[in-house]
């Protein structure tokens, strides 16, 4: 399947998720029925609990209930608890990231927003040594080569900085006309491979003639990656929110 990504185009953002990631595992509401339900799918536990079970009929067993139903009591607890505040910090993560203030443009301006509400279509802004709030395609930086450089240790563990171009149809677009472009990207739908992108980017006139330009990986800029040794860079947003990758 395809999805087609225009740019600078408020009429088709709807058609997409927010950029607002969440990581949590549980909700105020669902944290005890699923925390417990979590604990009891273990075989050890449940056996346990039968044991615990087996000890309130007095007639069967002659040991107080109290000296298994204690123990257990205390190990759930102490987990849940643990369990609670894991969930809790990464709440707090995401939480950060989704309130970071980033660059898009909007109506031929740059604007201030939250990344939560960045959108496909929009054109994002990332200085250097910020981290990539979504995934971009590239289409411009401060080089005059039209590259950047990336840092993406938090998706493959690579420490080495990888090289990023624009793709040729956005060669000598300057930052004026980067705040204007309007075009359409086709590109597969998210998917678990970081190592593959296989798309297509056309401009619509006057920037230029409606010509087709391939798109790869090396075009890209990929959520969780840092801009590095790159005055700034920007590109248009294609995939949104918490993606196949991530999870």
């Amino acid at each position: 399947m395809k999805r087609f990504v225009y740019i600078n185009d408020e009429s088709y953002q709807n058609d997409y998720c927010d950029n607002q990631i969440s990581n949590t595992k549980y909700t105020l509401w669902n944290f005890l029925p699923k925390n417990l339900w979590e604990q009891f799918r273990r075989f050890m536990n449940q056996y346990f609990l039968l044991i615990a079970c087996l000890q309130l009929w007095s007639l069967i067993t002659p040991v107080n209930p109290a000296s298994t139903w204690g123990p257990l009591i205390v190990i759930f607890a102490v987990s849940a608890t643990k369990e609670a505040w894991d969930d809790y910090n990464r709440y707090i993560s995401d939480k950060q990231a989704n309130e970071k203030k980033v660059w898009i443009v909007k109506n031929g301006a740059r604007k201030h927003i939250q990344a939560q509400d960045i959108r496909v279509g929009n054109i994002v802004w990332i200085r250097e040594n910020e981290e990539v709030p979504c995934d971009l395609v590239l289409t411009g930086t401060s080089e005059p080569q039209g590259i950047c450089h990336v840092e993406t240790a938090a998706l493959d563990g690579e420490i080495d900085l990888k090289t990023r171009v624009i793709p040729t149809t956005c060669v000598g677009l300057d930052s004026e006309q980067l705040h204007k472009i309007k075009g359409v990207i086709e590109c597969p739908i998210p998917d678990k491979d970081i190592r593959r992108f296989d798309a297509n980017i056309r401009l619509f006139p006057p920037f230029i003639d409606n010509d087709i330009c391939p798109l790869t990986i090396n075009n890209t800029l990929l959520q969780s990656c840092y801009l590095r040794n790159t005055e700034w860079a920007c590109g248009v947003a294609v995939y949104t929110g918490l993606l196949p990758w991530m999870q």
